[in-house]
């Protein structure tokens, strides 16, 4: 027992789990301009990958700013804080799969809140956030697709960032379809979170290995036999109220 704590403890990267410590106790305790204040010197200590790390950190410091505080979140928020610092120092062995990970993560809290704040039905200010959401959805996938990218491929896509571009618009455009779409359901908010969500996933799961020609028919088949059946729980769920 003390050798599987000791080989637990040595997995843990304390540090980084300090700063999601610091993190949320600045989110729970503090105001909101302090809190965001620091949010951004943990971001920015050590000035290592900024730039590619960027999109995600904005996504869970906007997130952050307008979900209230609770004890059940602070946990959430927490592990996600962690796991986000683990990919930007580079302590994730498969990053390709870390950054996907941690986009659906994103993407799914992203869909929540918006479905929390605009759950009426179809609306000017609801057109308007679902584009907004959208946009940042699209620059998560982006981050997932220039993830899978080696060294070598920065200088071969160079002259495909345009094709790369129309990808991740045509994804942000199939989830503003399916935001609008869910806005008409007659479900709790968290239902349609949840099957928006499930439409992402599948986007963040293929699209990048579509763009580099690495898709195959059963990766297709696996990944869409799988959301359809947590489409299918999920909408009986809603219906028997379960």
């Amino acid at each position: 027992m003390a050798v599987t704590l000791r080989s637990i403890s040595k997995q843990i990267h304390w540090s980084l789990l300090a700063k999601a410590i610091a993190f949320v106790l600045a989110w729970w305790y503090v105001p909101t301009w302090l809190f965001g204040v620091v949010a951004l010197g943990l971001y920015i200590v050590p000035p290592f990958q900024l730039r590619r790390n960027l999109a995600p950190f904005l996504v869970l410091l906007g997130i952050s700013f307008v979900t209230p505080p609770s004890i059940l979140m602070v946990f959430v928020y927490g592990a996600l804080v962690y796991y986000f610092f683990l990919i930007k120092d580079l302590l994730v062995i498969d990053r390709k799969s870390g950054r996907a990970v941690l986009a659906m993560a994103l993407s799914f809290f992203l869909f929540r809140e918006f479905f929390l704040i605009w759950n009426d039905g179809l609306s000017l200010g609801s057109i308007v956030w679902a584009l907004i959401v959208a946009g940042v959805f699209g620059a998560l996938l982006n981050g997932v697709i220039v993830a899978h990218r080696s060294k070598q491929e920065d200088e071969d896509l160079a002259g495909v960032r345009r094709l790369r571009r129309t990808a991740v618009g045509v994804a942000a455009f199939i989830v503003f379809e399916g935001i609008i779409a869910a806005l008409f359901l007659p479900v709790d908010f968290i239902y349609q979170s949840i099957i928006v969500f499930l439409g992402a996933a599948f986007l963040i799961d293929l699209v990048p290995v579509y763009f580099f020609r690495e898709l195959e028919p059963r990766r297709i088949r696996v990944t869409a036999m799988a959301i359809f059946a947590l489409l299918v729980v999920t909408l009986a769920s809603a219906k028997w109220g379960i």
